[in-house]
């Protein structure tokens, strides 16, 4: 088995593939090759290094994902992820779209498993007391409303019989080692991190919040075993909406047929010359 893992100079990149190395398999099927690629370097893990493809690059760049593919990937661990405005739209929205695209210019039968990590900021409040898995995506951040974006182009194209994918909505994952990053979220880690290094740590937000949190190890589970996951069956009309209130567009004075009969009559009238028939 060939795995492609993108993203995979960050820690949960970096976490997943020490899994795999001790694994040395993924769904019971030897693993005999990794490519680790990331904008930087990712680092080689030892012993394992000559069945590891290093790749450095912006997988944006429709040529560079086209050459993360190339060698038709079995698995691929999508992670890449980046929260400022202007780079997250490049490599969150573009370079999911680049990566998508590639598998479906390789073509010729090939429809990988694409396991792709995307966030539980696609909700946005107002919320219920707890969120169901049916929950509308309203999202509140760039970051959130980039990754309901890829959540939906997955979709789209896993509904076209391009790939197979899988989306997972990471919670906040704690506790990040090293120092602090950038993302909103990062202080959870922090308030448990620095305190443990002996360092004092600052809660900006009130003792009140609640939050819904995982550690690095159950990431890597959810990772695998979404990897592993029965082969997906779409079933799109039974995916349609059926029935809407409408009572907004009702108010604002749009106007329409109560009855599928009058839709009928309506072609009658204006496409058949008022008659038809029997």
């Amino acid at each position: 088995m060939h795995i492609l893992i993108t993203g995979a100079a960050g820690m949960i990149g970096r976490k997943l593939v020490e899994r795999l190395v001790v694994d040395r398999a993924l769904n019971e099927q030897p693993i005999e090759k990794l490519t680790l690629m990331d904008i930087v370097p990712p680092t080689r893990i030892a012993g394992f290094s000559d069945r590891e493809k290093v790749r450095a690059g912006d997988l944006a760049d429709p040529a560079i994902a086209m050459k993360a593919v190339s060698e038709r990937p079995d698995v691929i661990f999508h992670l890449a992820a980046e929260v400022n405005l202007e780079k997250g739209y490049h490599v969150n929205l573009d370079g999911t779209r680049s990566l998508l695209e590639a598998i479906r210019k390789t073509g010729d039968g090939y429809k990988p498993r694409v396991v792709f990590t995307s966030s539980i900021a696609v909700f946005g409040a107002p919320f219920p007391p707890s969120i169901p898995d049916d929950f509308h995506l309203t999202p509140l951040t760039s970051y959130g409303a980039q990754k309901a974006m890829c959540e939906q182009m997955l979709a789209d194209y896993t509904r076209k019989g391009i790939l197979e994918g899988v989306g997972i909505r990471l919670p906040s994952i704690v506790v990040r080692p090293g120092k602090p990053n950038k993302a909103a979220s990062g202080f959870f880690s922090g308030i448990i991190r620095e305190p443990l290094n002996g360092e004092e740590a600052q809660l900006p937000v009130s003792e009140a919040v609640v939050h819904t949190h995982a550690s690095p190890r159950s990431a890597i589970g959810f990772l695998i075993h979404a990897a592993g996951l029965p082969r997906l069956v779409s079933h799109i009309v039974a995916g349609w909406p059926q029935r809407f209130e409408a009572s907004r567009a009702i108010d604002l004075g749009f106007v329409a047929e109560s009855s599928f009969d009058e839709i009928i009559r309506v072609h009658i009238e204006e496409d058949r010359g008022g008659s038809f028939v029997m």
